[in-house]
């Protein structure tokens, strides 16, 4: 049932992996929720294991969909969610996408002829890691054209992590290429996912005509690994300071043997880890790993002798 006939608004909300995603989602959904909107949170995870969905505050009606990628994988599956959502009587859809989505082939299965008379155009936003974007000799053609697809199908642009850059050059560097890639965009300089300044204001207008995906789905390498024991805190250092190139993401949730009864979320991208104290929670320790031509094997064995050794 539609609130008053109006059609269901959906956000995606999307970026490359590690550009501050599920960081962003915490403060817009805060915001959308304070306009006393039904809203609904979909949240793809492109391994096994729903990491944002124990990240992110349980305040809307949220689903995971993991196991693969909604825009290729599961883009069947994405339609057949919507449809049931439709019948909750939302009013407001956010879809977080995993890091390796194109929003293009999203937007596609967002107006199917099974649901498009029920939702509205999608409103797309990107975040982009703007170091990740000074060094683009560190990704493959491959994810560099991912990397450009998802700045073109997006309304807003925030050009995230703007703090890490040296000076006012990198800052202006980065504009300029969003601004090539995205010309109608709205362009917003963040630190921490949180705007800062809007450097282009955006028309939409002309936008629809750069919506065409330049390349075949980008696929890429998941592996789990599941932590039956808390582990070596220098151990850790080690083998996050040996991660081959290759990795592109790590996210997951590890204990030490120093603080065995305390979890922590630990992140890695653009060859910068993060670890973050999450209390005592019962939660799975696990870690996932994401990246182009992984060899599964060696990962798997390195972590082994982290766990055991």
């Amino acid at each position: 049932m539609l609130v008053d006939n109006k059609k269901i608004l959906i956000t995606l909300v999307c970026g490359f992996l590690g550009s501050g995603k599920t960081t962003f989602l915490n403060q817009y959904m805060s915001k959308i929720l304070k306009d006393n909107e039904k809203v609904a949170l979909i949240v793809n995870e492109f391994g096994d294991f729903d990491v944002d969905g124990h990240i992110l505050d349980e305040t809307a009606l949220s689903v995971s969909m993991i196991q693969g990628c909604i825009c290729c994988d599961l883009q069947d599956d994405l339609v057949m969610q919507l449809q049931q959502l439709a019948q909750q009587g939302v009013t407001h859809i956010v879809i977080e996408a995993t890091g390796v989505a194109n929003p293009i082939e999203m937007l596609s299965a967002c107006q199917d002829p099974l649901i498009a008379h029920l939702f509205a155009r999608p409103t797309t936003i990107t975040l982009v890691d703007s170091l990740r974007l000074l060094q683009p000799e560190k990704l493959s053609e491959a994810t560099q054209t991912l990397m450009y697809d998802q700045i073109r199908a997006s309304q807003q642009v925030l050009l995230n992590k703007i703090d890490l850059l040296e000076n006012q050059n990198q800052r202006d560097e980065v504009v300029q290429q969003v601004a090539e890639l995205a010309p109608y965009s709205q362009i917003v300089l963040a630190k921490y996912a949180e705007a800062q300044e809007i450097v282009q204001q955006g028309s939409g207008v002309g936008r629809e005509q750069m919506l065409s995906s330049t390349q075949p789905h980008v696929h890429y390498d998941t592996l789990s690994y599941h932590f039956t024991h808390p582990v070596s805190r220098e151990q850790l250092i080690q083998f996050i300071l040996n991660v081959p190139d290759q990795v592109l993401r790590m996210k997951g949730y590890i204990q030490f043997r120093d603080q065995p009864n305390e979890t922590f979320l630990l992140q890695y991208a653009s060859g910068l880890p993060s670890l973050e104290s999450v209390g005592e929670i019962n939660i799975l320790t696990t870690l996932v790993i994401i990246g182009e031509h992984l060899d599964k094997p060696a990962l798997k064995n390195k972590l082994e002798l982290l766990q055991f050794g």
